[in-house]
């Protein structure tokens, strides 16, 4: 998100709460989506037998898919043919997402606690919902550990561990293992993930929309190694890099970013970066393809979105509940503009394809949502399901392949 500062945090006005957020960027691509109605509605499963000659013993019968019934229960969201979106739970201002190793979602929100949601009929709506911890000053990020289940949580200035011994659904232990990083500006460390090779991942955005960072660390990747206390630059040149997620297959890392704002309306767009060590992004002065004198060493995205539309939440689809083509999918949350009210919010999928070391993309619609939804954190739950934050609506929404 763009620009989250500490004096507005808990307004309850849709602009106000947009300025917290800060506006990042929407890909202009042409939707390829269908609608759905607000109730349930079948489509039969037809056939129909190939024609035969008098040689032909029998016909071969050939049919096509069966789309499964589909539930709507959010108003005007437009999704494929197929997929149900359902209320999971009412969270205040959900800004991060993540489940442990027992399944339960945990939530950050900024009034400071972090919440645990179970959801044990297994019905995709959480039927209790507790206050997991608590005084965590404006958190962006949560982690869980894959093998210890240690949860790690971003807040203002600071990476904490916290631990569930006696799995009571609440937080016995609180250690600060990183602090003092840059925090006061524009932009905060965000989200963070646990990479393949074991580090903790983080993006820290700037502290100016536009100006060169005295903190090095400011406008970067972080990483860092929960193990020793080591920790890293590991990308820079990113404004303010919100989400990050690694590939299913290929264990790459990748994040959105959010760019400048003093441009106009038109530039810069948002963005999809592949994240490669040593990799410098552009920011200030290189945006969209990079093509400006002066920005040949700086790394294009692999995907753009239109300009300050806020591409935030991320992750990759590696379950087997969505239909086969959307494996490895990268799945984007556009939260919108306070620049431009008047953009598009929802989910953009994004189809990658290797080449030359690199991804080209294609980019679409996933989902639109009505206006004044707002979409922040997005993660694929253990049961291949998508859940997504409304920000503005403290609500977060699970989204499936057919009947909840």
């Amino acid at each position: 998100m763009r620009g989250m500062t500490n004096s507005i945090c808990f307004a309850n006005s849709r602009f106000i709460a947009l300025a917290i957020l800060a506006c990042l960027l929407l890909a202009a691509c042409q939707p390829v989506i269908s609608t759905l109605s607000p109730t349930p509605t079948t489509v039969p499963q037809t056939s129909t037998a190939l024609p035969t000659s008098t040689s032909e013993a029998s016909p071969v019968p050939t049919f096509t898919p069966t789309i499964p019934v589909a539930l709507i229960e959010l108003e005007g969201t437009i999704l494929p043919a197929g997929f149900s979106i359902i209320k999971f739970a009412t969270v205040y201002r959900p800004t991060a997402l993540t489940f442990d190793n027992q399944g339960n979602m945990l939530v950050a929100s900024p009034d400071s606690k972090i919440y645990i949601l179970k959801d044990s009929d297994k019905d995709g709506r959480a039927d209790s919902q507790s206050v997991f911890a608590a005084g965590y000053y404006l958190p962006l990020g949560l982690a869980v550990h894959p093998s210890t289940g240690d949860i790690y949580i971003s807040y203002q200035g600071a990476i904490a561990v916290l631990q569930d011994t006696d799995h009571d659904g609440q937080s016995d232990t609180s250690k600060v293992v990183f602090q003092n990083l840059p925090s006061f500006g524009k932009h905060q460390n965000n989200n963070l993930k646990f990479g393949p090779d074991g580090w903790l991942y983080m993006g820290l955005g700037s502290a100016c929309d536009s100006c060169v960072d005295v903190d090095a660390r400011n406008a970067t990747i972080l990483r860092f190694n929960i193990e020793s206390g080591e920790s890293e630059i590991y990308a820079k040149g990113l404004r303010n890099p919100f989400d990050l997620a690694f590939h299913p297959v290929t264990g790459e890392l990748f994040a959105t970013e959010n760019g400048r704002d003093d441009l106009g309306l038109g530039a810069p767009q948002e963005e999809l970066n592949r994240i490669v060590q040593n990799g410098n992004y552009g920011f200030p002065n290189c945006w969209d393809l990079q093509n400006q004198p002066g920005c040949e060493t700086s790394i294009p995205a692999v995907a753009l979105f239109e300009p300050h539309s806020s591409a935030d939440g991320l992750d990759f689809y590696k379950g087997n509940q969505f239909p086969a083509e959307y494996q490895n999918n990268a799945f984007v949350g556009i939260f919108g503009s306070w620049l431009n009210p008047d953009l598009l919010t929802g989910i953009k999928r994004v189809i990658l394809t290797p080449q030359n070391g690199t991804y080209t993309s294609e980019v679409s619609w996933f989902a639109q949502f009505p206006d004044g939804v707002m979409p922040l954190p997005l993660l694929f739950g253990p049961d291949d399901a998508l859940y997504v934050g409304d920000y503005i609506n403290d609500a977060i929404y699970r989204i499936s392949y057919g009947l909840p």
